[in-house]
């Protein structure tokens, strides 16, 4: 690859000489953003090792801080990404190492609700800070003008694809 050739336009070179019937424009984004995502994923997991939890487990803890009341699990599977079943593994974990609670629903004796425990609080407390002067870092590879462009294109994005 050449300085300003990445994996995915290699990626499309090949498919363009292999299946040149094909419009492999859309690699150009879709592959870059996927790329992007697991290095994102990657780089804040790493950030986190030291607090004990992944990425996906802290997005779980962070809705609950953000939140002023207890939680069903569903609501928290609908606020992250995931499944029902990644949730319910995720929640087993965090309970166990003491940073949520689950108690019973009042309104539905067969859900749950879920809170953050004082050390759970605490953790979102000290490590959200470190967490987005990370991703403030990785970001600076872009200027403040191209950050808020990628955030509108990527916003537009999700209101179209989310339920």
């Amino acid at each position: 690859m050449t300085a300003n050739r990445d994996a995915i336009d290699e990626i499309q070179a090949v498919w363009s000489a292999r299946r040149p019937d094909l419009d492999t424009a859309p690699i150009a984004v879709a592959g870059r953003i996927l790329r992007a995502a697991r290095f994102l994923q990657q780089a804040a997991d790493d950030w986190l090792a030291d607090a004990g939890v992944t990425r996906a487990e802290f997005d779980v803890l962070s809705q609950l801080r953000r939140n002023d009341a207890p939680l069903r699990p569903g609501d928290l599977t609908a606020g992250v990404v995931g499944s029902p079943a990644a949730t319910t593994k995720r929640l087993h974990k965090l309970t166990a190492a003491g940073l949520v609670t689950r108690t019973p629903d009042p309104d539905d004796a067969r859900a749950a609700r879920v809170a953050l425990t004082g050390a759970g609080e605490r953790l979102v407390d000290e490590v959200l800070p470190r967490q987005v002067a990370a991703e403030a870092e990785l970001l600076e590879v872009f200027t403040p003008a191209e950050r808020e462009s990628l955030a509108a294109l990527l916003r537009t994005a999700l209101l179209a694809w989310e339920p």
